[in-house]
Formats: C-alpha cells, structure tokens, sequence
C-alpha cells in the first residue's frame, strides 16, 4: 500500500526535515512537477526555489541540483527574516486548515450518516493514512490561486 502512494516516506526522531530528504524532494518531487507544469503551460524553464536559512537548507544547495532542473535558481532569505514573514503566509496555512477540515467533516458525516457508528468507529475504521493524504490534496487544491498570489505578492514587496 505505502509503495502505492505518491509520498516520499521518512522518519526523524525529532520529526525536522533533514539535509538529505530535502534534496530527495527537490530531485524526485519538486523539480519534476515544476518542470511538467511549466511545459504543460507553455511557459519558459524558469523558476525560484525560494528558501530560509533551516538546518535542511545550508548554502550550495544549487550545487547538486539535477543538470535537468538546473533552471531553477534557488534563493535564501535572508537571516533572521522568517519570524517577520510568517504572518504573510499566514492566510495560506489558515485557508487550507479550514478547506481540510470541512472536508474531513464531510467525510466522517458520509460515512456515520444514518447509521449507529460513533465517532471512535470512524476513526478507527474508517479513516486512515491514505483517506487523510486524499483529503490535504482535495484541501490544497481548493486554496486559491488569488490566495497564493498575494503570498507571492507580499513576499516580493519583501525581498526585492
């Protein structure tokens, strides 16, 4: 089953994103479907990984970058900025925890309407890993594009 999901598995005691499975995710992950969406639109090869300065990121990332996705320029904030830009991404984080929640309500009401399932029920037979990941895309799919442009909108006012 877990073969089947398209997620890349990793575990870290302290659940932090490590060095090695950051570039695991920009080869495998990040790189592919940016390339795919940029020639499925017709637009240039052409894209900023934008980053901060957390442990998985340190400088020379851009270093062992595919020569495939070697157009992707990758850019560091700068020091200490995260804590000022955090609040930007703010509407992001909140639209898609709302976005997830309604449609995990929906689901758990699918499934206990007119029958005797408890809750506990449901989260014991009817809800799982596969069920859950099913719903974040469903939620970030529904996040806006005009949402996602005001990030990007108020990150760039930021940093150029």
């Amino acid at each position: 089953m877990k073969e089947k999901l398209q997620v890349l598995w990793c575990a870290n005691s302290k659940a932090w994103v490590t060095h090695q499975f950051f570039i695991e995710w920009r080869n495998i992950v990040f790189g592919p479907s940016v390339k795919n969406y940029l020639i499925d639109n017709g637009l240039p090869l052409k894209c900023v990984l934008l980053l901060d300065n957390a442990p998985a990121h340190p400088p020379g990332l851009e270093d062992d970058l595919l020569d495939e996705f070697k157009f992707i320029k990758i850019v560091y904030l700068p020091p200490n900025t995260t804590s000022t830009l955090q609040p930007m991404d703010q509407q992001v984080i909140s639209n898609f925890k709302k976005l997830f929640t309604k449609h995990l309500f929906k689901r758990c009401f699918e499934v206990t309407e007119n029958t005797n399932l408890t809750l506990r029920e449901f989260w014991k037979n009817h809800y799982n890993i596969v069920i859950c990941l099913k719903l974040i895309d469903i939620a970030w799919k529904g996040v806006t594009k005009r949402t996602l442009n005001s990030l990007r909108d108020n990150y760039g006012q930021m940093l150029f």
